[in-house]
């Protein structure tokens, strides 16, 4: 199997598994963050605030609708919501990981704290600039502290996730 393949291969794993790890973290995180750091209920309401309780308000579901809409002139169902934002959700990952995959392999620093700089650079550069400068979530000087522990946090689980399964994966197809 060819270089390219298996960064291929790898990075989608890596991304998919991280995916499904963050998105298992989110809702506990959430809860420790509200409960050390109660939101008010209007902060609740700004997009990508509320993971739990409004989850049709999350970035890649706010993306889904504005795609729909603007795409068939109609509004997306919430159980269609629901479908696409874990397809965009998972994508987005499976794209991450093939990144960090390719990069990993080129450079170890990549790797530093065992994927947790990776985890602050993914939130840097999405949730923490790109996203809310896309209008699908709110600013982030706006964003109830309780967000800061789950977003931000589960970013790093993500970037720990990436590493842990790289390194699985290494192991499986004999690199290092």
């Amino acid at each position: 199997m060819n270089t390219i393949t298996k960064i291929l291969i790898k990075g989608v794993a890596v991304g998919l598994v991280a995916s499904f790890i963050k998105s298992l973290a989110e809702p506990p995180l959430q809860k420790i963050g509200e409960k050390k750091f109660p939101p008010k209920e209007d902060e609740l309401k700004l997009l990508g605030a509320d993971v739990t309780h409004h989850p049709e308000n999350m970035p890649p579901a706010v993306l889904a609708k504005e795609l729909y809409c603007k795409a068939t002139g109609k509004e997306l169902s919430y159980n269609s919501t629901m479908k696409s934002m874990k397809i965009i959700h998972y994508t987005l990952g499976g794209l991450i990981g093939v990144n960090y995959v390719f990069l990993a392999s080129k450079r170890k620093k990549f790797t530093a704290g065992e994927g947790i700089a990776a985890g602050a650079t993914v939130w840097a550069l999405t949730h923490g600039s790109t996203v809310p400068a896309l209008h699908l979530q709110g600013k982030v000087s706006e964003m109830p502290k309780s967000w800061w522990v789950w977003e931000f946090g589960s970013h790093l689980i993500f970037g720990i996730a990436m590493e842990q399964t790289r390194k699985v994966l290494n192991y499986y197809f004999r690199e290092n």
